[in-house]
């Protein structure tokens, strides 16, 4: 009877140890972004890990973009050595991102994005240049600030209008010698789903 009792009490202590030891290792899963902001076009890359560290786990990447309402299956991916997992996303808007396995769904992280503004030298001879926005939106309406790159600082020249194709065209006086100019778009005209954008610098001598 004693042996009985005995063997009761071991297998309840090993039951209970059991559940002591899962309780301290719950499933879990990260998340974390390569960058807190990219241009638009341009990709980032989610990673994380599954606290099991074993390979070929399934993990759900889900993506909730600005202006959507929850979160939506984005891609599947298998972890590999060590339980880590990595996906390589192109958000076009300000985008928040969590990771799914099992039961367990990750802390969530979200990217920015900046428009794409490119600035292009149209003639020298009259100073004259084009620029447009690029991103998933319009932004008709809006404006850009024309700015001069010194070597005392940043000067802003002028603000100029964008027209339906989310571009325009200005001149602007160059001084002799060496110009460096960009363009760019306060957060203010942007937003929201974005954040400040900042053109190319070109150089012109002249």
């Amino acid at each position: 009877m004693r042996k009985t009792r005995l063997a009761f009490a071991t297998a309840g202590l090993a039951l209970l140890f059991a559940s002591v030891g899962t309780a301290a290792s719950p499933q879990t899963v990260t998340i974390s972004s390569s960058r807190p902001s990219v241009v638009f076009g341009k990709s980032v890359t989610l990673s994380g890990k599954v606290s099991t560290g074993k390979a070929g786990e399934n993990v759900s990447v889900l993506a909730e973009p600005f202006g959507t309402t929850g979160f939506a299956a984005l891609a599947t991916v298998q972890t590999v050595s060590g339980g880590h997992w990595s996906e390589v996303v192109k958000p076009t808007i300000e985008t928040s991102y969590q990771a799914k396995w099992k039961s367990a769904t990750s802390s969530t992280v979200s990217v920015k994005v900046r428009p794409l503004i490119t600035l292009t030298l149209v003639s020298q001879a009259t100073g004259r240049f084009s620029t447009k926005v690029s991103a998933a939106r319009s932004f008709a309406g809006k404006f850009v600030l024309v700015q001069r790159l010194t070597s005392t600082g940043v000067s802003t020249l002028k603000r100029v209008t964008l027209d339906a194709n989310s571009a325009a065209s200005f001149s602007v006086r160059l001084h002799h010698g060496r110009s460096r100019l960009r363009v760019v778009m306060p957060t203010s005209q942007t937003a929201p789903g974005y954040i400040t954008g900042t053109s190319n610098v070109v150089s012109v001598s002249h």
